[in-house]
Formats: C-alpha cells, sequence, structure tokens
C-alpha cells in the first residue's frame, strides 16, 4: 500500500545546496585569495579541510551550531586561514561574501516541483522537515514558494529541535494523521534523516542524487533513490 503522508529533507534533497555550494566557494575563494597572497585553490582545500573535521562528528555540533550556521562558517573559515597563516580577520569578510554567493546560486532541482504538484494533486499529506536557522531556512521556503505543497513544516530554529530527533517526526505523523507505518520521509543525511525516520518507524528514503555513496553504518535506508522521478515510480508500483 502507498504511503498516506510523505515528508520531505529541503537541501539538497529538494533544493541543490551542493551545487550552490561549490560555485560559491569557487567565486569567493578567487575574489578572496590576492588579498591573502595565497592561491584560490590553496584557500579552497584548506577550508574543505578544517569544513569537514568541524561537521565530522553531526551529533556533536548539532545543539551548539546547526541553527548557528553563519557563525560556524565564520568559525571554520578562521580556522582555516589560521593553520596556513593567513590574515584572520578576513574570516568575517570569506563569510559573509560566501552566504552572498550561496543564496543567489541556490536552484531548486528540476524535478522537485513536478514531483511536489504530482504528489499533491494525488492526494498525499505532505510535510517539510528541515534543519538549520529559522531565518534561513524560512528565506528559502517563501524564495521558492514551497509553503502551499506542504501540510507541515518544521524547521529546527523554529520548533527547538531538529532531525534525527523523534519530536520533528512524531509532530509531523500528529499534524497529518497518519501513522508511522503509513508514512515516508525523503532526505540525503544518513544520520539525520534516515535515522531519525527509522527510529520512529517511518519508512526511509535516502536520495543521493548521484553524488553521495551508501556506506556501511548503523543508518541503513529502507529504500534508495537517485532522484526524485524512482520516488514516484515506487509509489505507482
Amino acid at each position: 500500500m502507498p504511503p498516506a503522508a510523505i515528508f520531505f529533507d529541503m537541501d539538497d534533497t529538494l533544493l541543490d545546496g551542493f551545487a550552490a555550494m561549490t560555485g560559491a566557494w569557487d567565486a569567493v575563494c578567487a575574489e578572496s585569495a590576492s588579498v591573502l597572497s595565497c592561491e584560490p585553490e590553496a584557500l579552497r582545500l584548506a577550508v574543505r579541510r578544517e569544513s569537514e573535521r568541524f561537521w565530522s562528528n553531526e551529533a556533536a555540533v548539532e545543539t551548539e551550531w546547526r541553527t548557528r550556521l553563519r557563525e560556524a562558517r565564520e568559525h571554520v573559515v578562521c580556522l582555516a586561514l589560521e593553520s596556513e597563516g593567513w590574515d584572520t580577520a578576513q574570516a568575517p569578510t570569506i563569510a559573509r561574501r560566501y552566504g552572498e554567493e550561496h543564496r543567489a546560486r541556490l536552484r531548486m532541482f528540476d524535478d522537485a516541483m513536478s514531483t511536489l504538484e504530482t504528489l499533491r494533486a494525488g492526494g498525499f499529506k505532505l510535510g517539510l522537515l528541515t534543519n538549520g536557522p529559522s531565518a534561513l531556512q524560512r528565506d528559502k521556503v517563501e524564495r521558492f514558494g514551497l509553503e502551499p505543497y506542504f501540510d507541515v513544516i518544521v524547521i529546527e530554529g523554529e520548533f527547538g529541535t531538529g532531525k534525527p530527533h523523534e519530536k520533528v517526526f512524531r509532530h509531523a505523523l500528529e499534524v497529518t494523521g497518519a501513522a508511522p507505518a503509513d508514512a515516508w520521509h525523503v532526505g540525503d543525511n544518513l544520520y539525520a534523516d534516515v535515522g531519525g525516520a527509522r527510529a520512529v518507524g517511518v519508512h526511509a528514503v535516502w536520495i543521493h542524487r548521484d553524488r553521495l555513496e551508501l556506506k556501511d553504518g548503523e543508518h541503513v535506508p529502507d529504500r534508495v533513490i537517485a532522484h526524485l522521478d524512482e520516488l514516484l515510480a515506487a509509489l505507482r508500483a
């Protein structure tokens, strides 16, 4: 039987945050390199290294930093500059410019809106469950006109907690009137999306967008898809 409710993550599930991130860092590193007297690629590598170190343990950073992404970004950039002996006073400017470039480059995936329209027309209850600061995530919801498609929107900075906490999923289930066994959650993050959904008995659909690799670990999805057309095909099966 198809589910009664389908919940979606937002970043890198409906919105192509990875492409925006890549383009934004390329642009910002190119413009900042001359000020720091370094090569753009050296700056990019330093930021990537420190970012991966900082965010590698999601459980450790989620309570302090996930709703303070601007401060976290500046902190990471400062660590990168310090590690290479570059001027750390440039960290606030670099972090701010990245935020501006990322916002300007962010786009919806080509299949996102058509999928939401198809599901809405099909009578499914829909939910949007996204981690991050209230202002940043709400801005995305408004800019891309997402609100009319969802029966429930849970933003970590507004709700008070984020995925993988069971409160997020249970709230979405309550609002949509769906039992856990009658709901699916689609997201790209194995820890927050897959782990959180499975912990409450929701069918976890992991979307990798031909970019991520499924590695051995404790968070194993119930279903794996590359793009949202595979989700629609699974619902029709």
